[in-house]
């Protein structure tokens, strides 16, 4: 039973983006672009140590960056004393999940004459 959480839980954890505009977005998840998305919108994102950055653009809105900490991924202590399973839950990054698994958009409307960010 090594690396316990890599064989349960993978690499990746679905996230589920909402918001209350009813036009297509544009997410850029650490550096990836999710174009025509609808909300709401499940994806998945990488598990690991550094934070995940969302940043949401619709025509017309704008929004600020959402942040996505990562947290301690309990599954992991299935690995108990096995030092391998723990290294290749590390090194796969299924020894942390997002901090949560749904996250809320708040889209601004972009005033006249305002540029958008």
């Amino acid at each position: 039973m090594t690396s316990c959480a890599s064989i349960f839980c993978g690499s990746k954890a679905k996230v589920t983006f909402d918001s209350d505009i009813s036009e297509k977005a544009t997410l850029t998840i650490d550096g990836r672009k999710h174009t025509n998305v609808t909300f709401p919108y499940t994806t998945k994102i990488r598990r690991g140590f550094d934070e995940t950055i969302v940043k949401a653009e619709a025509p017309n809105y704008r929004a600020e960056p959402i942040i996505i900490n990562k947290s301690f991924n309990a599954v992991s202590v299935i690995n108990l004393l096995d030092v391998l399973g723990w290294g290749i839950d590390a090194a796969t990054g299924a020894i942390t999940k997002p901090e949560f698994k749904f996250y809320q958009i708040d889209f601004q409307p972009v005033e006249k004459g305002e540029t958008q960010k």
